[in-house]
């Protein structure tokens, strides 16, 4: 902390520091309670002011201050984000009207606070330098969490930092003793809570590290998202997550699939490409023989439970397929629908392992259809960005689409966009996408291969002087 407040002095740019502090703190659990506590999985358990909520009421206001001494003339408000306030009326709706009440408000307030993060990020990363900065700011937000976890591994135990998101002691051993047969399998988790969440974080992450580390020219800048991509990696390995390895395969195959289709990024980063396939590669070899054993010789407690999990779910869909019990009621409403979860957990309602059914009892097929709908509309963004020239946005909006992907897959397997700090996370990555879109159709892209004091481009020498004038020109 006290390193980040001399940064932010050194850099005499307090609004760019409150940007980097919103991308450093995004995954940390760490704020001021204002309401009870509840012991719920799958959705929100109590009203709360977090640290990274800090610097995203500094950033509104200099937002505000820019419409007001009209620097900014028009605020971005993307289409897409209605389709999340329809969620957040059900779920509004449920808190006047339903039977669980609090914990629908609870939820409301959660969405309502990405939804300002969302709208931040559009109107924040009007230009390609904000753009770039917050890309740089994800990637050192995650090798930060890659050094916690690999001191957590090297350590093989937790660090006594539960106060800012370590998994709990207890979580911890728990873990090591039930995922591989006749062995203790220690599984690190960084500062977000969990292994598999912490695997999902990584797998979602290091599509963005490796995109620039292809594109970059400047070599410090390279080094540093290569020493992130190979840390997130062994971090990653040691979470022993097999969801979000299979989540991070599914994300770097849509990754090289989007890169290898387009022929100038292609030329540019062949050969840095085998550098970091080489380089994972190395670090997956080093692993092998833990990476098999957890594999091949993991215990069946979990896949049987996750199995008795969808089928609570499938029975409570049933009862109220269309507008579900109401949101953020999973835990509330499933045990007389449940066996398992009596007999296996007596102590604790575990909800569903599948976002989707999830999704599905607390909303309804409405509720799914319209969550579907808002991540579905990010990735159409996304696509339509795939004609940029400019090499380095391109790869961002690659590697944030291969995120949303990682996310999707890990939804089949667990509750990742139920939990805060990954909700921020896919939020911010949406829009860094929607960004790119502005920036793309305010001209950005027709001035990326030109220099600025080119006489040529007059509109490019307005847009250095005043970032404003290339939004009001388009």
């Amino acid at each position: 902390g006290g390193l980040f407040v001399i940064a932010a002095f050194l850099s005499g740019n307090l609004r760019l520091s409150c940007l980097w502090g919103l991308m450093l703190t995004l995954p940390l659990s760490v704020g001021l309670r204002l309401s009870q506590y509840q012991e719920r999985g799958g959705g929100e358990n109590a009203i709360r002011i977090e640290l990274c909520e800090v610097f995203l009421i500094a950033l509104v206001f200099f937002l505000a201050h820019d419409v007001a001494t009209g620097a900014i003339r028009r605020v971005r408000v993307p289409k897409l984000i209605w389709l999340w306030v329809a969620i957040m009326l059900l779920g509004t709706f449920t808190a006047f009207f339903g039977e669980f009440r609090w914990v629908a408000g609870l939820e409301v307030i959660r969405m309502f606070k990405v939804g300002v993060l969302f709208l931040v990020i559009c109107n924040e990363l009007r230009r390609r330098s904000t753009i770039l900065h917050g890309a740089a700011a994800l990637t050192v937000s995650m090798l930060v969490q890659a050094t916690v976890g690999v001191v957590q591994y090297l350590r093989g135990g937790n660090l006594g930092l539960e106060v800012l998101g370590e998994a709990p002691e207890k979580t911890s051993e728990i873990l090591a003793g039930n995922s591989v047969y006749g062995a203790e399998v220690w599984r690190v988790s960084g500062l977000v809570m969990h292994p598999n969440l912490f695997g999902i974080f990584l797998a979602s992450l290091l599509p963005l590290a490796i995109g620039m580390f292809l594109v970059r020219r400047n070599g410090l800048m390279r080094m540093l998202y290569l020493v992130a991509t190979v840390f997130g990696v062994v971090s990653l390995i040691a979470t022993f997550s097999r969801s979000s390895w299979l989540s991070f395969a599914a994300a770097m195959a849509t990754m090289l699939l989007l890169v290898f289709n387009h022929a100038e990024l292609r030329r540019r980063v062949l050969v840095p490409l085998i550098l970091a396939m080489v380089c994972m590669g190395a670090v997956g070899g080093a692993f092998s023989g833990k990476i098999v054993s957890r594999l091949v010789e993991s215990k069946e407690q979990a896949t049987t439970g996750r199995e008795a999990f969808k089928e609570d779910a499938r029975r409570l869909i049933a009862a109220k397929p269309i507008f579900g019990f109401g949101l953020n009621s999973y835990v509330d409403v499933v045990l007389p629908y449940s066996d398992f979860s009596r007999r296996s957990y007596p102590d604790w309602v575990p909800p569903v392992h599948h976002i989707y059914y999830l999704w599905w009892a607390d909303t309804g097929i409405v509720g799914l259809t319209l969550h579907l709908a808002v991540f579905a509309s990010v990735v159409l963004v996304g696509i339509t960005n795939l004609r940029i020239r400019d090499p380095m946005m391109l790869a961002i909006n690659v590697a944030c689409l291969a995120a949303i992907v990682a996310f999707f897959v890990d939804g089949f397997l667990s509750f990742p966009l139920r939990t805060s700090s990954l909700l921020r996370l896919i939020w911010v990555q949406s829009g860094l996408i929607v960004a790119i879109y502005y920036w793309r159709l305010g001209g950005g892209d027709s001035y990326a291969q030109r220099s600025p004091s080119d006489p040529d481009d007059e509109i490019g020498e307005l847009r250095e002087q005043d970032p404003a004038v290339g939004d009001r020109f388009a």
